[in-house]
């Protein structure tokens, strides 16, 4: 279903002053109007990062059971409908691992090899799945889940036209109220706001898909923007 953008305006007005901006105004009657809207959208994607681990006693089993896993993963992955070219396996990393239970004597116990895959999620509605199907591969932990949008840069340009209709719409109804009319637009002032996206999630145990469901809450995405507009009065 497509997302519903929700949308706040906000108005900031300024007549006859040049203190408060950065903006250029003219030695003239002006007023200084800056629009701002603020759309709210629910996320529809989910980029979630997985580490896949294991320990052996050789590296080189290490590795084989790293690669075993991550095929299998990729495999219940395009069982689920995930494309391939929305995964990524990173390159892979092995380590000794060590223990220091012996009087914090370090002793060599075998070798950790870890790849991380990166899983691009577009039917929110499986995460559960997803996460099922990483169980059962034996990955133990997530390391990041971020949340986004696909069509953010369309959702970025109606936030500024929201933006650019306010400052229009107030600089006319001050201008009236103040019994003057507008002249020319003498300055724009733009500078682009990033979207605020949900704070990802990461560093946290893998747990049954039904407790990740509820556990992994999904924020909206906030677009803002803002402009500035001086406009001369007649």
């Amino acid at each position: 279903m497509r997302n519903k953008p929700r949308f706040v305006l906000f108005g900031l007005p300024l007549l006859f002053s040049s203190a408060v901006f950065a903006i250029a105004v003219p030695d003239a009657p002006h007023l200084v109007t800056q629009g701002e809207a603020s759309i709210s959208v629910a996320p529809d994607m989910a980029t979630l990062e997985l580490a896949v681990t294991a320990v052996k006693k050789d590296s080189r089993q290490a590795k084989e059971e790293v690669d075993t896993r991550v095929a299998a993963l990729f495999s219940g992955l395009s069982a689920l409908g995930i494309k391939k070219a929305d995964i990524d396996s990173g390159n892979l990393v092995t380590r000794p691992d060590y223990d220091y239970s012996n009087n914090g004597k370090r002793e060599l116990t075998g070798y950790q090899a870890e790849r991380t895959v990166t899983i691009r999620l577009y039917q929110l509605d499986n995460l559960s799945q997803v996460i099922d199907t990483a169980l059962a591969q034996g990955v133990q932990n997530v390391q990041r889940i971020g949340y986004g949008v696909r069509e953010a840069e369309g959702y970025q340009q109606q936030a500024r036209q929201a933006a650019m209709a306010h400052a229009r719409k107030l600089a006319g109804e001050l201008a009236t109220g103040f019994e003057q009319s507008l002249g020319e637009i003498y300055a724009i002032e733009y500078a682009g706001q990033p979207p605020v996206h949900p704070r990802p999630m990461g560093a946290v145990k893998m747990m049954a898909a039904d407790a990740a469901q509820e556990s992994y809450q999904q924020n909206e995405i906030e677009f803002t923007d803002r402009v500035q507009v001086v406009y001369t009065l007649k």
